[in-house]
């Protein structure tokens, strides 16, 4: 990290970070404003858990292999003593780890799997198709719609088909704190720049991106949304199966998380600095649109809530993001979604080289 930019002096966020400000110790706005959440607590977990009437599973979890949803996993069958029911969404960009991950967990705590894919690679067309509208404005935003959606609606559909009443999820107010403005915004400023063949371009390629949005919508259908109104966000339906939030409940800890995870479930942890999120290759992308656009990556974000809550220091916060930060590094990953996706050369340069 180049330390001649001006940072909080508590975390990592940048001067060039949206809405930053830092009073005179240096202290960043965000910093300032922090409180540490009150959790629920075990037995009101456990009371909502057992107040509706369950079938054959007490609860569903979505499973990608990455720490948090193992570990939301391994408290309801390990701590809670609950009938686990898996769901994996396998699309193209889970890791092989992430694979081998969720088998590793679910047959270690003999927890019973369902793996969905979409039909004719749905999600590989509408990135594909995506990055070719987007190259040229030197972003990525929107690439995680797809997945946004599919994680909701297939955990919904299955909890619904096996009369499931609950749906834990594991994800943490870690990842949920920044809003760094309405990425639409940022991408039509870009698009203004763009000359009329791209602009063109732009149009012809998001329009069959976001015919592969429907053709999602339309295999994964979630109560309560429309196949066409593709880019916004899902709601979850009212009636059915409810979400639950595990962590507003629970204590978590990410090295506890992966300690315990090695330990006592197979759980192999990524050969990186960094484990969070290491199950979907479109994430280095993501970092490196970050940090073009807010000077910080992502995972900057995320390390810089873990400081906030006491979860690490911030010497070590800063030697892992000098390695998930590193130029090279992140070209290089960027280049590797690229590659895999098979976008041309031309769309590969207008986007490293984009102001």
């Amino acid at each position: 990290m180049n330390e001649t930019i001006k940072r909080c002096t508590r975390c990592l966020l940048p001067g060039s970070y949206p809405g930053i400000k830092f009073n005179k110790k240096g202290v960043c706005n965000f910093c300032l404003e922090f409180k540490q959440r009150s959790l629920l607590g075990e037995e009101l977990f456990l009371e909502k858990i057992k107040s509706k009437i369950r079938d054959k599973f007490d609860c569903l979890v979505g499973i990608s292999g990455g720490k948090d949803s193992c570990y939301v996993a391994y408290l309801a069958k390990e701590r809670f003593n609950l009938r686990v029911l898996a769901v994996c969404y396998d699309f193209p960009f889970l890791c092989e780890l992430a694979r081998k991950n969720v088998k590793n967990v679910c047959d270690t705590l003999k927890i019973d799997l369902i793996i969905k894919k979409s039909k004719r690679n749905v999600e590989y067309n509408l990135l594909q198709n995506h990055l070719m509208s987007t190259a040229a404005t030197g972003t990525s935003w929107g690439q995680c719609l797809f997945c946004h959606y599919g994680i909701d609606a297939i955990l919904y559909n299955v909890a619904k088909e096996n009369k499931i009443p609950f749906i834990l999820s594991g994800v943490t107010n870690s990842e949920l704190w920044w809003n760094p403005g309405n990425r639409i915004v940022m991408l039509l400023k870009r698009i203004k720049k763009l000359g009329l063949i791209e602009k063109a371009k732009f149009i012809y390629y998001q329009l069959k991106a976001y015919f592969c949005l429907v053709n999602q919508r339309r295999e994964f259908k979630l109560p309560s949304n429309s196949c066409f109104n593709a880019y916004k966000k899902p709601k979850k339906p009212l009636n059915g199966p409810e979400f639950v939030n595990v962590f507003d409940y629970i204590k978590w800890d990410h090295k506890i998380i992966e300690d315990t995870l090695v330990e006592r479930t197979g759980w192999v942890k990524p050969d990186r600095s960094l484990s969070w999120r290491y199950d979907c290759i479109l994430e280095p992308m993501l970092d490196y649109t970050y940090k073009r656009e807010f000077g910080i990556s992502s995972a900057g974000l995320y390390l810089s809530a873990l400081i906030r809550s006491g979860q690490i220091e911030r010497d070590e916060a800063l030697e892992i993001i000098g390695q998930n930060e590193d130029e090279e590094y992140l070209r290089k990953a960027a280049q590797h979604v690229f590659n895999y996706l098979e976008i041309p050369l031309r769309s590969q340069n207008a986007f490293f080289n984009a102001q």
